[in-house]
């Protein structure tokens, strides 16, 4: 028998065991699950796939749960600039404000998304490192009032449907801005030269002479706003009345517009975050006068909290590089295919895909008689035809999309890539079978989830990417044995595989079928990928890297 000291140490190291192999690296998760010899299934790579680029312009983007801010400029893909609006919200309503309130001190804060990874045992300093955040130089930062109205409702529709703002209304904002910039402090950091930075902000006070420590917080945007706008804004004759409720401060106080540019000093690089601006603060210190009973006059301070909640729109300003913009617009093969296939997130592209071909010249009848047209591809309609011995058991069926790490320009792990990409039905913007079937979970956390699925990132030992592999098993069963309609599939990349609504387009797009909408995780996610496509010459290096369709089926008796 086990001593409980023994039983404690073998549960420890199961344990760890455990976590290792569920955590280790998710590249491979999903990829590797029937194994290379298969065991002994029949694999099929033979069947039509034709893949093809599609631009998709401006895209609806107000409300966004996740808003990206910055300037990024990719190597392949070009320079994006993201600004955000938010209408603000009062913390407390019908605050008493008190009498001669004279503001001192106005300050925004919000935190980055960040993870603490170490502490200082002896100052008790907090190390931590950054996520969602693409480049590490500084980029331009203004925030001004916004004097554009965010609507609820669409005043063409009779205000029945919510109002819709899309990502390239930038100029609609421009023209209804404050040419004022708020976060005018002398600090360069602040504005000109701002950047992410993944210090702890840690606060002093004074006890008995010396400096200690009073609040420390994760990494985060703290900005020194214009104290004078904020005195008259909020403590003006003009205010009267303006703080007793929101929908009134709403329209009083319409917004704030946070602008990104490119810095002087890093006119072709920058950095861009995706910030949760829900979690954004800006609080307002000021000094009253009180009069106590004997007559004497001090001061007291009192503050007054404002959050950025509310309609909001993220805005997007893309200069995209000629080779791109012209590989998903003007240089397309809606019908053969195209040889690489560009994704790319926040107002960028995405792919079509068919499967199995277009061919179709025959079909079959109750008894598996060859028969003429149909309206299905032969290549299905032999999958499907039980008589002529074609019809198998699908075990598992997957499409794997390799990298162009050259055209890329990826000499090393230097550019951020996409954790994962998101196949759809585009027909019927809705999620496929295999989605909703699968019900993995990670402990690197939820954008892990569904990784029987797929979709997600594998990487080399140096961290670049190679593929991603997504498993359509259950969708390609339905269409062989339950002769469900062979849609047309989306690929886009995603920010998390949680999130399967979609947002209108500006202007839809004929994509083969006609599109009006977009999932909105692609509308977060600001980063791109180039994948290798299904139209690849045989005589090319990178032949074998092409777009397939594999279908593994149980070998035939």
């Amino acid at each position: 028998m086990l001593n409980n000291s023994r039983l404690k140490h073998l549960l420890a190291a199961f344990m760890v065991l455990m976590l290792v192999s569920c955590d280790k690296d998710f590249n491979e998760i999903g990829s590797d699950v029937i194994g290379d010899d298969h065991y002994g299934l029949v694999k099929d790579d033979t069947k039509s796939v034709v893949a093809y680029n599609q631009s998709l312009g401006s895209m609806q983007s107000n409300n966004l749960p996740i808003n990206a801010l910055g300037y990024y400029n990719n190597p392949f893909f070009g320079k994006t600039k993201a600004s955000f609006v938010s209408q603000v919200v009062l913390d407390t309503l019908n605050q008493t404000i008190g009498n001669t309130p004279v503001v001192t001190k106005v300050e925004l804060s919000l935190p980055y998304f960040s993870k603490m990874v170490s502490t200082d045992a002896i100052t008790g300093d907090h190390t931590y490192e950054l996520d969602s955040i693409y480049g590490n130089s500084k980029f331009k930062l203004g925030v001004y009032e916004s004097n554009y109205f965010l609507r609820d409702y669409d005043a063409s529709t009779g205000f029945q449907e919510a109002q819709k703002y899309y990502s390239g209304d930038q100029s609609d904002f421009d023209s209804n801005s404050s040419t004022t910039r708020l976060n005018n402090d002398v600090a360069a950091s602040q504005n000109d030269e701002f950047y992410y930075s993944d210090k702890e902000i840690v606060t002093y006070k004074t006890v008995n002479g010396a400096q200690v420590v009073d609040t420390r917080s994760a990494p985060g945007m703290r900005l020194s706003l214009k104290k004078e706008f904020f005195q008259d804004k909020l403590f003006s004759a003009n205010a009267t009345g303006k703080l007793a409720n929101n929908a009134a401060f709403k329209e009083y106080f319409r917004g704030l517009y946070f602008k990104s540019e490119s810095a002087s000093s890093s006119s072709d690089q920058g950095s861009l975050a995706l910030l949760n601006f829900r979690l954004a603060k800006i609080m307002v210190t000021y000094t009253v006068k009180v009069t106590d009973a004997n007559q004497v006059v001090t001061l007291k301070e009192k503050k007054l909290a404002i959050s950025l909640g509310g309609n909001t729109v993220n805005l997007f300003e893309n200069e995209y590089n000629s080779n791109y913009q012209d590989n998903v617009t003007t240089n397309v093969d809606q019908v053969n295919g195209d040889s690489r296939l560009y994704l790319k997130g926040g107002a960028g592209s995405m792919s079509v895909i068919s499967l199995f071909g277009d061919t179709d010249v025959k079909g079959y009848d109750a008894n598996g008689v060859l028969t003429g047209p149909n309206g299905v591809s032969d290549e299905l309609d032999d999958l499907r035809n039980p008589i002529s011995g074609q019809r198998r058991m699908v075990n598992d069926a997957s499409l794997s999309f390799y990298i162009d790490n050259v055209a890329m320009g990826m000499s090393g792990n230097t550019i951020p890539e996409p954790n994962r990409i998101y196949l759809y039905d585009l027909t019927n913007n809705r999620p496929l079978l295999d989605y909703y079937s699968d019900n993995s979970t990670s402990l690197a956390g939820q954008k892990f989830n569904k990784y029987v699925h797929g979709g997600i990132l594998e990487k080399e030992t140096n961290g670049r990417g190679i593929k991603y592999k997504i498993r359509i098993t259950n969708h390609i069963r339905n269409l062989i044995t339950k002769d469900s309609t062979n849609v047309k599939l989306g690929l886009v990349v995603t920010e998390t595989i949680g999130t399967v609504a979609n947002l209108k387009l500006k202007t839809p797009v004929i994509a083969g079928i006609p599109v009006d909408r977009t999932p909105l995780s692609t509308v977060i996610n600001p980063l791109g990928t180039v994948l290798f496509g299904n139209n690849i010459p045989s005589s090319s290096p990178d032949y074998d890297k092409r777009l397939k369709l594999e279908i593994y089926y149980t070998k035939p008796n």
